[in-house]
Parts: structure tokens; sequence; C-alpha cells
């Protein structure tokens, strides 16, 4: 649930002096990848962390949006034993506020989570909205950083309000 196209273009490529540098082309997308943590209600006031990682393609639309698929693996345990978690989740990203050196994001998305935890398997419902940054390292890969990310769960009739964080790489691809 990481959620940044991050438009990287080239450099000028030695524009001549006096020459008007070409603009960069935008990238057509990205896929970002990495590790990540929840902090996840398990219900009866109980709470784990469990960590995992992530892989998201992601699309460029335009004007600082952005549309991805994300796929998040989580593996732990709680008082029940061994936990996993596969959340497939569509989502949106904006660019807001956007640097050189600095693209801060808000995303939303929402999917399905399929839980296996101590032979019993639950489906849910998922929805989550964050705040992250993409800091472009080279032309090439960004660093990806998503501190804060709220994530509201559904199963069995059990809300449930959990914390998420991821740190990945992203790779842009294709140009417009």
């Amino acid at each position: 649930m990481s959620y940044f196209a991050v438009p990287i273009g080239s450099d000028s490529g030695g524009a001549a002096q006096g020459t008007p540098a070409k603009k960069p082309k935008p990238a057509l997308g990205n896929i970002g990848t990495g590790w990540t943590y929840l902090y996840a209600a398990q219900g009866a006031d109980e709470r784990e962390s469990i960590n995992g990682w992530y892989l998201r393609p992601a699309f460029d639309v335009g004007k600082g949006y952005s549309v991805y698929f994300d796929s998040t693996n989580y593996y732990g345990t709680n008082r029940k034993g061994s936990l996993n978690g596969h959340g497939f989740t569509f989502g949106v990203s904006h660019n807001v506020f956007a640097m050189r050196h600095l693209k801060p994001s808000i995303a939303a998305e929402c999917g399905d989570v399929r839980t296996s935890n101590a032979g019993s398997i639950v489906n849910q419902f998922v929805f989550g909205a964050a705040f992250g940054v993409a800091i472009p390292i080279n032309k090439h890969v960004s660093l990806a950083l998503t501190p804060a990310e709220y994530v509201f769960l559904y199963p069995m009739s059990e809300p449930r309000n959990d914390y998420n964080a991821k740190v990945g790489l992203s790779f842009p691809f294709g140009h417009r």
C-alpha cells in the first residue's frame, strides 16, 4: 500500500550553450517494491507488529495523479499462532507541493485482504489513506517512504484500525 508515481525524466543530454535544453519527458509510470510494517488490531484489544513486503505498479494519468495496483504481504505471529496476510488493492495518488528533490503525495486505496491465522482464513474489505514522500536518487530510481498510512479493515463485522509504514525503491518506466 505504497503510493508514489514519481515522474522522473532524463537530463538535457548535454545541450550546447545558447541552445535551450529539452524538457525531460515524464515517465509513463513506475514499479515500487520494498519492506512494510503493520501495527495491526487482532481483536479483543490485542495488537501485533507484523512485517512484510509490497510490489506496486503505478501509471501516471497526468496533472500529478497516478493510479496503481498494490500487492502487499505480511507475516508474523499472534497468540493464536502463525499469521499471514495478503492484500490486493487499487488506488489513486496525487503529488502535492512537489519539488525537484522531494515529491510528497497523498493517496487513497481500497480492496481485499486475505488473512490466514491458526487454520482460519478470512477475506476482509480494506481502505487505506496515506501520506508519503519520494526522493529521487537519480533518473533510474527513487527512495519511496510512507511514514504514515491509516488502514481500516472490516473482518466479520468487526471494524479494525491499523497503522502502516513502508520503505522501498521506485523504478520509473516508459515515457509519454
